[in-house]
């Protein structure tokens, strides 16, 4: 077996990865650390039917042929490691972080941390970052918006500080999760900008000093550059770049980095296949882990390993149904109208959803609330309780679905439901033919008396349509990896908002529990009651949303999946908290960062 940086024999390690797809993946396996060595720990590639790796770049501004997510994850480190699931910061660079006043967070990194190229990480290289960002945001607001909801300015103190300049008073964990979240891209999974890399310090220059005509086109640049391409790329993690191919990248240990020495391996690769489903090369052997989609289909089980076990396993994704609310959009749909949407959401029977879960989704067997279904499951959160109040639908409740039809003057002759127009009562789904539960609630309108009309457009027609309004009903899948998560203010106000179009100023039925409203109403406005929330802590703002997501119902989750990823138990040993094992989407990078967690080869 040739050394892992040899280039005397006339075949070097880049030539070897240009193979193809399956006989280079092989013959890499085999000639440089396959599954019976110590020295390789080897990754499927979640975008492995995207951009090739030569092509991907470390930019977090650029979000096209991105390599700042795998690999770059791997090898940047950021400032802390923030659990969603657990609500908990880990530290990282950053080994301490405090509330200097109400509106100040200070952090202060280790002065352990080195660029690849042995230079100090610094301060000022996270600073730089954010500095950049916040010039970007500033320039897209509207007058007299603010850039960022929470962040005002950042500056190094000195070369271990960074002083955090915060709008309103946070609580310190907040804080920490607003400020090292992804705010544009990807910027949140390390400190990719180097403060004196020539062409970072002359972006960063360019943006603090250029004007409104300047902008648009150092913006433009700034966003499409796929600088610096991940083969170039010095990164500052534990892992440096050593080989790019077509199918497979392999790194390096950086023995300078400070958790080096609790690592027995010394190479990580990451490798590609034609499609993005890693179940098949996880069970033939051919990589030693997978980030995602697991657990698998009862009839795949028998193929894992007999180690198998999972990462991430407190990460979902809900499959949901999504309505058109109609508000500010000129397409005529029933969904306009609450109590329709109310209705078909208790026509639903979950339960003949049991049937078809394959091992792989589970039941949502709440009320829609917008709380991850794991937590709901462990009853790890007091939105357990809470939801035991809030209307249950999906119990093919066709008693009270047909009172509220009437109310909204839908009329039942011969089994079949009319319009207040004495139009049939006809519902267009758009999309998801293919999906278990929009079958299941196919056949349950069916039954009832609405005629229903399946359109499958393809994605660039059904990005366009939902973000126009012009549907009725679409399946929604999404990610469900944490209380607060789930009501981002750059998810629930803008995004959900954005394809679904519900009104952001509501009026929610009191008291909480009872949606016959016998204390009146409550009027709310959705992304003032998610900031105040942020701001004070206090549940109060936490359970109202919920109440009015039961009762508004833009989407109504109708089951949820684990999302985890997997490792060969039988070879490699992953032991740390549950907030960074299974509570982190980048778990398998993250293990290798931190003395919080540690992984080690056992074969």
């Amino acid at each position: 077996m040739q050394d892992n940086d040899s280039r005397g024999d006339g075949t070097s390690r880049r030539d070897v990865l240009k193979y193809g797809a399956v006989g280079g993946t092989a013959l890499v396996a085999g000639c440089l650390g396959g599954s019976s060595s110590t020295d390789r720990f080897r990754v499927f590639d979640p975008e492995t039917s995207g951009t090739l790796p030569s092509q991907r770049h470390c930019n977090p501004y650029n979000p096209t042929q991105r390599g700042t997510w795998h690999p770059g994850a791997l090898i940047f480190d950021r400032p802390v490691i923030y659990s969603p699931a657990e609500v908990e910061v880990y530290p990282l660079i950053a080994t301490d972080w405090e509330m200097a006043d109400d509106t100040t967070l200070e952090m202060t990194f280790s002065d352990e941390w080195t660029w690849h190229n042995g230079d100090q990480l610094v301060a000022q290289d996270w600073v730089m970052q954010l500095q950049m960002t916040l010039a970007i945001l500033e320039y897209q607001a509207e007058d007299g918006e603010r850039p960022h909801q929470f962040l005002e300015s950042v500056e190094a103190l000195d070369e271990q500080t960074v002083q955090l300049n915060l709008y309103d008073p946070l609580t310190e964990t907040v804080a920490v999760q607003n400020v090292t979240a992804d705010i544009i891209g990807d910027e949140g999974r390390g400190i990719f900008t180097k403060h004196d890399d020539d062409q970072w310090s002359t972006w960063h220059q360019q943006l603090q000093e250029a004007d409104d005509s300047e902008m648009d086109s150092l913006i433009g640049e700034l966003t499409s550059e796929g600088y610096p391409l991940v083969e170039d790329a010095v990164g500052n993690g534990p892992f440096k770049v050593a080989d790019v191919g077509d199918n497979v990248m392999i790194f390096e240990k950086y023995e300078d980095h400070p958790n080096a020495d609790n690592l027995n391996f010394s190479e990580f690769s990451i490798h590609l296949y034609e499609n993005d489903i890693p179940t098949q090369p996880y069970a033939n052997g051919e990589v030693d882990g997978a980030h995602n989609e697991f657990p698998v289909k009862d009839d795949v089980k028998n193929q894992l390993p007999d180690g198998h076990a999972l990462v991430r396993e407190n990460l979902s994704t809900n499959k949901l149904f999504a309505f058109n609310c109609g508000h500010d959009v000129s397409y005529d749909t029933p969904f306009s109208s609450v109590n329709v949407r109310k209705a078909v959401c208790h026509v639903f029977d979950r339960q003949q959803v049991i049937g078809l879960l394959e091992g792989v989704n589970q039941m949502f067997d709440w009320a829609p609330c917008r709380v991850p279904g794991t937590t709901l499951e462990d009853g790890s959160h007091d939105a357990a309780e809470w939801v035991q109040d809030f209307t249950k639908y999906g119990q093919n409740d066709t008693e009270r679905a047909t009172e509220l039809l009437e109310e909204e003057g839908y009329t039942l002759e011969d089994g079949e439901w009319y319009t207040p127009d004495g139009e049939r009562f006809e519902i267009d789904i758009m999309n998801g033919s293919e999906q278990k539960h929009i079958g299941v609630l196919k056949d349950n309108l069916s039954e009832f008396g609405i005629a229903m009309n399946q359109e499958q457009v393809d994605d660039a027609t059904f990005d366009e349509r939902r973000h126009a309004g012009e549907y009725d009903m679409m399946p929604d899948t999404s990610s469900a990896n944490g209380v607060r998560a789930m009501w981002e203010l750059d998810l629930v106000p803008s995004w959900i908002k954005s394809i679904t179009h519900f009104d952001p100023e509501a009026e929610i039925p009191m008291p909480i529990g009872d949606p016959d409203g016998s204390d009146g109403t409550k009027t709310i406005n959705v992304e003032e009651h998610i900031r105040d929330w942020q701001i004070t802590d206090d549940d109060q703002y936490h359970k109202e949303l919920m109440w009015w997501w039961n009762q508004t119902l833009p989407e109504m989750e109708a089951m949820f999946q684990p999302d985890a990823g997997a490792y060969n138990g039988d070879n490699w040993e992953l032991d740390g908290p549950d907030g960074i094992l299974h509570g982190v989407d980048d778990a398998l990078y993250l293990v290798t960062k931190t003395d919080e967690a540690t992984m080690k080869y056992t074969g």
